[in-house]
């Protein structure tokens, strides 16, 4: 992927540079180095090793990407015992914002050095025995600053929290995912709680909203591509930062400047048909002689099932001259898994329920009712576009280009509008028909040109996943990374409640682990 903001991340490099620079060249100076070395990059890294007393070797963790994390805290550690800052404080803000406190460093007319901080025998003598209090809080900074880089940076672990992926990715999937492969993001909220990253912690906020950063993500060595499995933040989940937003794994089917329609199930990107990867998952309705369990779930490698709400007056009728004993679920598996199910003891019928008719639900009376399901656009929104589209026949949707200019039209407002007014803060309207700036205040324009770039994401799990069929587009500041491999899997099964429905809790799914997936560690992802 491009990058973005490339000119104002590196201005703010610079500034971080020149203000740690400031307090380095002072200390380099007192320590009796040239202070003019500080401000030569990588260069200065060497002069630094020597004045905290680490070996020569140190300087190859410090130009290894990802290992360098490592060193620089140990290498700043060392240069604040070197001047005496021992005080937990003074390490926290010298090592985390270290912009800030070295140039509050270089005004330090006390400050002295007083030896090397990295010497062992230098720091038994000199540095002052910490409480077992302080011996933790300094374990934890530890491991908040290296695991916090590399996850900012470099890497994310991610686990697979529900089945919109199978059968290709499961639930209980571990995997890792590369920020810097399509160019890394530049964390959007950089003041929150390290490592795992949340937004919420126990029900309060676990990062400040005090700075936000505009989005800037460097340059990549990998553009995505159509069938990429992709982690981003999801676009739908509002009142939180673009990087606080709940992560989502799905596979993007379609990139910026792709028209994407779906027919009769079929993905077509430019009118070409889109190839199937992996396995492709459909929906079925299989008729049970007794109860589902877990120990069928298992057998069948199925991640989730559905009690139908409404059986149709046929499927009724043949369980009725089967005995009346035949129990309706809908289960999602792929076309050869289900050839194999039909074969089980347990199982009367099975039968393709991949249409798309609608929701069922029971009206006033209790009485069942069909209603239709709602897709992006949502028609009840929207100013002139109305459409039935449903699971298996949708679209055409176009995916605008950054730096694409695009004619504004009724035909293409409705579709267009939520990746220009939501995530471009346009601020357009409508009114006859014609198009207007600064909320109508503004004057009449005619077209718009696209900030960002943006995708397309659908789960593999086509009939039992929430995906940009419901939400829309993924604009390109909401992307995380490309998964890697599967580093570890667990065997995760729904949970039953006391008379068999799956398990849930606060909407979520409640899963139990049954033992490892031995063949998804170390798995390359396709």
């Amino acid at each position: 992927m491009e990058s973005y903001n490339l000119a104002l991340f590196l201005g703010l490099w610079i500034a971080a540079f020149v203000l740690t620079r400031l307090g380095l060249s002072r200390m380099f100076k007192l320590a009796g180095q040239n202070p003019l070395l500080a401000w030569v990059p990588i260069l200065n890294w060497w002069y630094w090793i020597k004045i905290v007393g680490r070996p020569k070797w140190y300087m190859i963790g410090m130009v290894i990407p990802g290992v360098n994390i490592l060193f620089s805290f140990n290498i700043k550690l060392d240069i604040l015992r070197s001047f005496g800052k021992h005080k937990f404080w003074e390490q926290f803000f010298g090592i985390v914002f270290t912009f800030i406190y070295f140039p509050i460093l270089f005004f330090n007319k006390d400050l002295k050095y007083f030896g090397e901080g990295g010497n062992k025998d230098w720091r038994v003598k000199y540095v002052p025995v910490g409480s077992g209090a302080r011996e933790w809080a300094d374990a934890l900074l530890f491991a908040a600053y290296v695991a916090g880089g590399m996850r900012a940076l470099y890497f994310d672990l991610y686990q697979i929290p529900t089945p919109s992926m199978e059968s290709n990715l499961m639930v209980g999937d571990y995997l890792v995912v590369s920020r810097a492969k399509i160019g890394m993001r530049i964390p959007l909220t950089p003041i929150t709680v390290p490592v795992v990253a949340p937004k919420e912690i126990l029900g309060f906020k676990a990062y400040s909203d005090l700075i936000e950063l505009p989005y800037m993500r460097l340059p990549g060595w990998y553009t995505i591509k159509n069938n990429d499995v992709i982690v981003f933040n999801w676009p739908a989940d509002e009142g939180f930062p673009t990087d606080k937003k709940d992560n989502f794994v799905k596979r993007c089917v379609g990139v910026p400047g792709d028209q994407l329609k779906v027919v009769k199930g079929q993905v077509y990107i430019n009118n070409k048909k889109l190839p199937t990867v992996g396995k492709q998952q459909k929906r079925y309705l299989v008729l049970l002689k007794e109860g589902i369990t877990q120990d069928f779930l298992l057998e069948n490698e199925l991640g989730d099932f559905n009690i139908p709400d409404h059986i149709a007056p046929d499927i009724l009728t043949m369980t009725e001259k089967a005995g009346g004993r035949l129990i309706p679920y809908l289960i999602y598996t792929w076309p050869e898994n289900a050839d194999k199910i039909r074969k089980h003891s347990m199982v009367s019928m099975i039968i393709d329920d991949s249409h798309d008719e609608g929701d069922m639900i029971s009206d006033e009376n209790g009485k069942p009712q069909m209603i239709r399901r709602k897709y992006f656009p949502n028609i009840d929104g929207n100013n002139y576009l109305k459409h039935d589209w449903d699971l298996n026949n949708y679209g055409p949707i176009y995916l605008p280009k950054r730096g694409e200019t695009i004619k504004l039209t009724k035909e293409n407002w409705d579709i267009l509008k939520t990746a220009i007014n939501t995530y471009e803060h346009a601020n357009i309207v409508t009114q006859d028909g014609k198009f207007y700036s600064g909320g109508g205040s503004g004057p009449e324009i005619t077209q718009y040109t696209f900030k960002m770039g943006y995708y397309w994401m659908m789960g593999d799990n086509r009939y039992n996943s929430l995906d940009s069929r419901a939400w829309g587009y993924v604009p390109e500041d909401h992307v995380i990374g490309k998964p890697l491999f599967t580093f570890f899997g667990l065997k995760k099964v729904i949970a039953l409640d006391e008379i068999g429905r799956p398990l849930i809790q606060d909407q979520t799914m409640i899963y139990d682990s049954k033992g490892i997936r031995w063949n998804k560690i170390f798995s390359w992802i396709h």
